[in-house]
């Protein structure tokens, strides 16, 4: 039996723990989708996700990102944790990807 992984993307945060998407298969055909945190010593977590639970989080990702690419300057911490919810996200960047269209 073929036991395999590939590190699909990898991100380094200044200390030092890493989050990576890895792709693994410990036979023919059967493929798992891993989040992986791990930890400056090597400690690491891997959590195995569906196909749906990866298009959900990029999902969320890319409307996060949207909403940060946009540097707002809000000094209101409570209305900022007001916005930030994963509805308002996705509707501001249906809404910001709408008004680049037109």
């Amino acid at each position: 039996m073929e036991i395999w992984e590939n590190q699909l993307t990898t991100e380094i945060n200044s200390g030092c723990f890493q989050l990576s998407i890895v792709a693994a298969s410990a036979e023919v055909g059967s493929v798992e989708y891993i989040l992986r945190i791990e930890k400056p010593n090597w400690d690491r977590v891997d959590y195995v996700m569906s196909l749906e639970g990866i298009k959900k989080l990029g999902e969320r990702l890319l409307d996060l990102y949207s909403f940060a690419e946009e540097k707002l300057r809000i000094n209101d911490k409570r209305k900022l944790k007001e916005f930030l919810t994963a509805k308002n996200l996705a509707e501001y960047a249906l809404l910001k990807k709408a008004l680049k269209i037109s």
